[in-house]
């Protein structure tokens, strides 16, 4: 068995996408020993020789956080930690005062996020985006290497520690794990899908509210939107219950529960298009949606929110079209084009899966995650 890897999971599940399927299968592929232990839930197993040793740390102090973190990382005794939180990377450097270890800051989230903020307004909102951020950048001074997910998460961290060797590695999904649909022609059905957390902020109002003026468009097309994920309060349950009280007879909604990621990918791709119309705050603007390579992998059409971080990725939309949430005329005119324009919908379909393959998969870019882990577990390999 090779060295000991850990990922270090505060902000994320087990069997999160990223970590477990892509790059903790990576590694192991090379002969790692690779564990992971996530604080967000109590779980053990061991799954195509990964380790998960997890835990539930709600309801703990700060303090118990960081001390737990320690004692598991004492037990374990990694060769190198790859953290995906400003806490997991501070509890790794506090190991890494008795013991030699390299920390990976594997940055994904938008830090301080609004989750963060969620309770605070006015001056207290103001000191607590300071004092996070703060901690923060000290998690950046404490780590050894960095995995940035993107270009604008990157920023402050290439300019302040520009001198820290670090990787992009986009959030490209493995082609192995979707199933391809083809796709089917518009006629008397248009199936449509929208996949993510169900509030106004992340755009259920817009999304709904454009698939109905789409229908009212075409009353000869029966149309249906399936939505896939949670309601994050009860108030957006009930706000959801009343926005889909009228709506046109020919537009049907189906409401499932969040799928696991092996059943996502097996099903998502039996649709026509993807929606995602979340408000384009600071936050969701600066955010590349990881699911948009997924819906690119379906070879299928997306109507998004135009943001500057998917104009940042993905120059050239070639795939469907980003348009501002709140014009909802606009939104259900593009939806309509593809029952009108079959042409137009084959082609969008087509870029979409060609893009996939040729530049936004994880086959491209597994090889230069595994030659990075490998410096920074020891920096003599080539």
């Amino acid at each position: 068995m090779g060295d000991k890897i850990i990922f270090l999971n505060t902000g994320h599940l087990s069997l999160d996408d990223r970590v477990f399927y892509h790059q903790a299968k990576s590694l192991v592929k090379q002969g790692y020993d690779i564990e992971i232990i996530s604080t967000k839930e109590t779980f053990n197993s061991e799954i195509d020789s990964v380790k998960i040793n997890s835990y539930d740390d709600n309801g703990f102090t700060q303090k118990q956080k960081l001390n737990e973190i320690v004692r598991c990382l004492t037990a374990s005794k990694p060769r190198l930690v790859i953290a995906d939180t400003p806490l997991a990377v501070i509890a790794s450097s506090i190991y890494r005062k008795q013991n030699s270890i390299r920390i990976v800051y594997d940055i994904t989230e938008w830090y301080p996020s609004k989750k963060n903020l969620l309770y605070n307004k006015g001056l207290g909102k103001f000191f607590k985006i300071c004092v996070l951020s703060i901690i923060n950048l000290t998690a950046g001074f404490k780590s050894d290497f960095f995995i940035f997910g993107e270009h604008f998460k990157a920023l402050p961290f290439r300019i302040l520690l520009f001198w820290k060797p670090f990787i992009y590695l986009p959030y490209y999904p493995d082609l192995n794990y979707i199933n391809y649909f083809p796709p089917e022609k518009i006629e008397n059905e248009f199936n449509l899908t929208y996949s993510g957390i169900i509030n106004i902020e992340k755009g259920i109002d817009a999304v709904i509210q454009s698939v109905d003026l789409a229908a009212s468009k075409s009353p000869a097309i029966n149309f249906n939107l399936r939505i896939i994920g949670y309601f994050p309060q009860k108030i957006d349950q009930t706000h959801f219950e009343k926005l889909t009280n009228q709506l046109n007879n020919n537009l049907k909604i189906t409401l499932e529960k969040y799928l696991s990621f092996k059943d996502f990918c097996s099903t998502i791709g039996n649709t026509h298009l993807f929606l995602d119309l979340r408000e384009k705050d600071i936050e969701n603007s600066n955010c590349l949606p990881i699911k948009l390579f997924y819906y690119l992998a379906c070879g299928r059409p997306v109507i998004y929110s135009d943001l500057k971080s998917i104009k940042k990725a993905i120059p050239n939309i070639n795939f469907g079209y980003l348009l501002p949430p709140t014009n909802t005329e606009k939104i259900s005119d593009a939806i309509t084009k593809y029952i009108n324009d079959s042409q137009l919908y084959n082609d969008h379909c087509e870029n979409a899966l060609k893009l996939s393959h040729n530049q936004f998969n994880w086959e491209l870019i597994e090889k230069n995650f595994i030659t990075f882990i490998q410096k920074a577990v020891d920096p003599k390999s080539n």
